[in-house]
This record gives structure tokens, sequence and C-alpha cells, in this order.
């Protein structure tokens, strides 16, 4: 009788239930996924690949995704999770902020006070990267508001996350919960998609459509 194959398995950091642990693949799905290419205006058919896997410590589910037909299990090595968000901060983000928000989010789920003073840390590097004027965390927020930087919505977001931070860090009374961590969790990343991703994202887009134009002068 043939052996049994084992179930390929990585250790990972799994953002469900915030710790580093197996996760074990239970089933790989490829397929074919449309793509356009804006210099060309052609579309394309490129091979794809998506692995579900089970978090072998809250039995949560994940999904990576990787380009190319993956032909072996031990491929999945080379996917990047989909689901849920890993956290992290896109390469548009300065380092720095970064940097303090993986610290951030593999400590969200198990300890939300810590997680709201690692975010208040976290606005503190946002200013700093944009050379905000004053002398406390809410001076800054406020320069950052008043040269439009950030729109007034999101400078009050800005505001209570500081506040909750407060409370992270010194509260003894009252805690953060973790239903007020996910929502700061979102406040926080929307003040980062309009200072940085946003404006990258439109770059990004004006160079597609340069190059489209060049190209469709060069053909005519």
């Amino acid at each position: 009788m043939a052996a049994e194959k084992m179930p390929f398995r990585r250790v990972l950091y799994c953002p469900h239930c915030g710790n580093r642990t197996p996760q074990r693949l239970i089933h790989r799905q490829r397929y074919y996924e449309r793509s356009w290419y804006v210099t060309t205006g052609k579309e394309d058919r490129d091979p794809w690949s998506t692995f579900v896997a089970v978090c072998e410590t809250c039995d949560h589910i994940l999904l990576y995704e990787n380009v190319g037909d993956m032909l072996n299990d031990d491929e999945f090595e080379k996917a990047e999770l989909k689901y849920p968000k890993s956290g992290r901060l896109t390469i548009d983000v300065p380092q720095t902020i970064r940097e303090v928000y993986d610290e951030a989010a593999r400590i969200k789920e198990i300890a939300p006070n810590a997680f709201a003073v690692q975010i208040r840390r976290a606005l503190e590097a946002l200013c700093e990267d944009r050379a905000a004027k004053g002398h406390s965390l809410a001076e800054k927020l406020k320069d950052l508001s008043a040269r439009a930087e950030i729109p007034p919505v999101l400078a009050e977001m800005t505001d209570v996350l500081r506040l909750i931070g407060n409370i992270g860090a010194h509260g003894i009374s009252e805690s953060v919960h973790p239903l007020q961590a996910s929502a700061i969790d979102e406040f926080f990343k929307a003040v980062i998609e309009y200072v940085y991703v946003a404006p990258a994202k439109l770059r990004t887009f004006k160079k597609e459509m340069e190059s489209s134009e060049k190209s469709e002068a060069k053909g005519d």
C-alpha cells in the first residue's frame, strides 16, 4: 500500500489569531485570470493559482495567490496572502511608518492596548515624515490639517486615534476594547490611503496614460 502523502505546511503569521503558527495547505486551484495592458490596450489571460490553507492554531481559513501555474504544493511558499488582509502597508508608505505598523498588526488581536499605543507611534512617525510643526502630537496633527495634508474629517479621525492611544498607554480604569482596535485600524489605514497610497496610485496611472499616448503617437 502506497504511503499517504503528508499535507504541506509552512509556519507563518496568522492575522486571525495573531500567532506565528503552522498553516496546512488543503486545496490548490489553478485557473486563468484576464489582464489588460494599458500601454498596448490588449487583453491577455495569465495562469494563476489560489491556495487554501488552515491555521492549525485557530482553525481559520487563509487564502493565498500567486501568478503562474503552480505545479507543486511546495510552491505555496511563494504565494501572497490575500485573505485575511496581512495588515502590512504598501511600499508607497515610508519605511519608518511601515515598521511601526507591522509591530502593531502582530499584536492587534492579542493586546488591543499595546496596539493602540503603536498606532499612536505610527501617527507620530507620519507627522515626522510630513515635517509637521508643533510640540505635541495634537498640535502636529492640527498643523497637517491646516496645511491640507489631511482633510478635516481625517483630522478628526487622527485626533480620536491619538486619544485612544493615550488610553492604551495610561488607562487604568478603562482599556481599549478589541472592537475599538479594529475601528482605529480602519481609521489609521484611511489616513494612510489619503496621504500616501492614493497619490502614488494617481502618479502610476498618469505614467501609464502618458506611455499609452506615446505608443499611440508612434503608431500614427
